[in-house]
């Protein structure tokens, strides 16, 4: 055992037999001992009274075995890592290759000193070349843009640097991968983790529209879920900051998850604003609860073109609660006054009541939905 604490003492309590083999008076006295013990430890490293570097050894017996436990007190001056942000980025060592897209690669990086991880997300870079350059130009406006974001819902920036020819922008890793990854492993989703997640999103997005910033691709593959279903919006790369009084009129984002006016703003002359990515999160539903994207089976062309001129919306799976199909009605309204604000949606009852953590872990969640 290497930490004195109260894991350790409640394990060394029960596991050694001590507790069931001694009479009440002695087994009170046993106890009163450890919380003793555990008392001058905390005394010891927090106000530095103490040297405990040396380790004590303690005899239990339990029938006729012996064992032996070995306990080490921590030293008063207690080793902390520092926060993954304030790594220097010359000490996160790149690993194998974790994922790569148009963009480039991503990498799984390791801190030796520090014991920690990340990804790192690198793109070879040109300089004497333009499409490179605007490439560099867009990749520099999503580090100044996520270099701003603090939230639990939100992938952490931890650094950049470009180096022989390559930007690396180092960031939160998050150990489960994406949602597109988890409904292409285990399936759709049940409606229970769909509420989950939900929420976590929805949290997310309202921190981005709180300060005016839109995300434009909201989709399964650019959200990340951690190992006990905490979830973290991702990909900034099309993300905007938008003043309170313009619209935007580019086309961007991923064809099944796009917005009616987002699509049409190419030649309407209509700009579009933040209620883009509450129709994005409604599609997001879809794809959870099909594991397939919205608009299945259509192309992406064919499906940006009845997006854009019919007025149809994706079809909303019959494995929906009331409550469920309420809250996709109100994403995918077609007209963008319409729809809530994601702070608005954050008080529907489909997200209010999941609200907070999971215990098990989220494989073994979704294992039990199969």
């Amino acid at each position: 055992m290497d930490l004195l604490d109260t894991d350790t003492l409640i394990r060394v309590y029960h596991s050694s037999g001590v507790a069931k083999s001694l009479k009440k008076p002695l087994r009170r006295w046993w106890c009163t001992f450890c919380c003793v013990l555990l008392l001058r430890y905390h005394l010891a490293t927090t106000l530095g009274g103490c040297n405990f570097h040396d380790h004590w050894t303690f005899f239990f017996f339990s029938g006729s075995d012996l064992e032996k436990y070995r306990v080490y007190a921590a030293p008063p001056t207690s080793y902390f890592p520092l926060p993954p942000s304030l790594v220097p980025c010359s000490q996160w060592e790149k690993g194998e290759c974790i994922g790569s897209g148009s963009f480039g690669h991503v990498y799984l990086g390791f801190n030796s000193e520090h014991g920690q991880f990340c990804a790192i997300k690198e793109v070879r870079v040109l300089l004497d070349d333009p499409h490179s350059k605007e490439q560099l130009k867009q990749l520099n406006l999503e580090i100044d843009l996520l270099s701003q974001l603090s939230h639990p819902n939100i992938v952490q920036y931890y650094g950049s640097n470009l180096t022989d020819g390559a930007l690396s922008i180092y960031l939160e890793y998050v150990f489960e991968g994406s949602i597109h990854k988890l409904l292409s492993e285990y399936g759709p989703f049940k409606e229970s983790t769909i509420r989950y997640f939900t929420a976590q999103i929805l949290s997310g997005i309202a921190y981005l529209h709180e300060g005016r910033t839109v995300h434009r691709d909201i989709k399964g593959a650019n959200i990340l879920v951690g190992h006990y279903g905490e979830v973290k919006l991702a990909d900034f790369g099309l993300a905007k900051h938008i003043s309170s009084v313009a619209e935007i009129h580019s086309i961007k984002g991923t064809a099944y998850w796009m917005a009616p006016e987002l699509i049409k703003s190419s030649y309407s002359g209509e700009g579009y604003n933040l209620s883009v990515d509450i129709w994005s999160l409604g599609c997001t539903l879809i794809e959870m609860a099909t594991a397939r994207p919205p608009w299945h089976p259509l192309e992406p062309v064919a499906a940006m073109f009845k997006i854009a001129n019919s007025k149809d919306t994706p079809k909303i799976p019959d494995s929906f609660s009331e409550i469920g199909k309420s809250f996709l009605r109100l994403c995918l309204k077609r007209d963008p006054a319409s729809r809530p604000s994601a702070a608005g949606l954050m008080g529907h009852p489909f997200v209010e009541e999941y609200r907070s953590p999971v215990r098990a872990s989220i494989i073994e969640l979704m294992k039990d939905e199969r």
